[in-house]
């Protein structure tokens, strides 16, 4: 398989995304949450262009899909849940982290063998790359956080539709 005739703009968008995920949780990891909140703001950008510039050019394709899932859940599934750990440093929360990540895990699984036209399955897991860093701007406590990653592993693996923006 050649990888040169694989890879398509659009996943060097991607790459982005997943680029843009680590260094959320590099820049947490350094205690730079400010820092990190704005590379996960900036994931979140690059999910809503890869996925965008794909369709434009109609170049669509199963691996540009997978490659997709598998930025979405290090930008949206781990660097949440390692932005918040670090940012609160609380180890007794680590079952509720690891069901959210599961939950995203699942959510991007479902997703990738789920043709639904205008709609998703499910809370899309991106809206984790916003939400949570609005908790910090906004100086929620951590109870908050807590009940969001409940919620949000709920919504994630639940049947709700969600209209596609």
């Amino acid at each position: 398989m050649n990888l040169a005739r694989l890879l398509k703009i659009s996943d060097f968008i991607t790459f982005l995304n997943a680029t843009a995920g680590l260094l959320c949780i590099f820049l947490a990891y350094m205690g730079e949450f400010q820092l990190a909140v704005i590379a996960l703001f900036a994931a979140v950008v690059f999910d809503y262009f890869d996925g965008r510039s794909a369709r434009k050019r109609k170049i669509a394709n199963e691996f540009g899909k997978e490659l997709d899932s598998l930025s979405d859940i290090i930008s949206f599934g781990v660097a949440p849940v390692a932005f918040v750990f670090m940012f609160l440093g609380d180890i007794r929360f680590a079952p509720i982290y690891i069901v959210f990540v599961l939950s995203g895990l699942i959510r991007l699984a479902r997703f990738n063998i789920t043709k639904a036209e205008g709609y998703f399955h499910g809370m899309p897991i991106t809206v984790n790359g916003v939400i949570v860093p609005i908790f910090y701007l906004f100086k929620a406590t951590p109870l908050v956080y807590y009940v969001y990653f409940i919620l949000a592993s709920v919504l994630m693996v639940s049947s709700v539709r969600f209209k596609k923006v």
